[in-house]
């Protein structure tokens, strides 16, 4: 029956696909860190770290698909988070610097990550209007709420299955909530803003 045979062959690629997801898995924990570590030098505006944090996630993009792509039907689901933390990190950097977003192909991320990792994008883009307005930086406030409308409503318009999108319709839902609370806390403090003037102005000139 050589099931010896058939089990020795069975063991040998397991233990070899084993071995691959363990080092997927823990180049996965180091991007994601890093992800998370270069939003936080944006949110700082420590720019020279986060240039120097991203050259190190594009390596460890590199070595994850290298080894994903020796079996993507077995390892292609362990790039969705890391993708989407890569996009977030990238995405959240050009759109506060008015650089071009990239193309999902430019980073080699796949379309249906990068789009998840645009959706979560709104979020940290409300913490950065939230923190300028804590700090009276009312300049660019807008065109950031712009952009998170302009991601949303274009996120919005796809319309595909769950099957093909996953989990991009409850982003999509969450993000709409994030805007229209961002909306709100942009006006209230425009308005704070122009009232403080009007008091100034009418104290240089009673």
């Amino acid at each position: 029956m050589r099931l010896n045979k058939i089990f020795s062959e069975l063991n040998e690629t397991l233990d070899k696909l084993d071995k691959d997801r363990e080092n997927i898995l823990k180049l996965s924990r180091t991007l994601i860190r890093d992800c998370s570590i270069a939003i936080k030098n944006i949110h700082r505006k420590e720019f020279s770290q986060y240039h120097q944090k991203v050259l190190n996630i594009q390596k460890l993009h590199k070595d994850m698909l290298l080894l994903v792509n020796k079996n993507p039907g077995v390892f292609l689901k362990y790039l969705k988070t890391p993708e989407q933390e890569y996009t977030e990190a990238i995405a959240f950097y050009a759109i506060i610097s008015k650089e071009p977003l990239p193309l999902p192909s430019d980073l080699n991320i796949d379309p249906i990550n990068y789009a998840l990792g645009l959706a979560d994008v709104i979020g940290e883009l409300r913490r950065y209007v939230l923190d300028n307005i804590r700090n009276s930086i009312l300049d660019d406030i807008n065109d950031v709420l712009e952009c998170m409308d302009d991601i949303y409503t274009h996120l919005f318009s796809i319309d595909f299955p769950s099957g093909l999108i996953q989990d991009l319709r409850h982003k999509i839902d969450q993000a709409r909530n994030i805007i229209e609370k961002t909306r709100g806390d942009v006006s209230i403090s425009l308005q704070m803003n122009d009232l403080k003037r009007c008091i100034e102005n009418s104290e240089k000139h009673p």
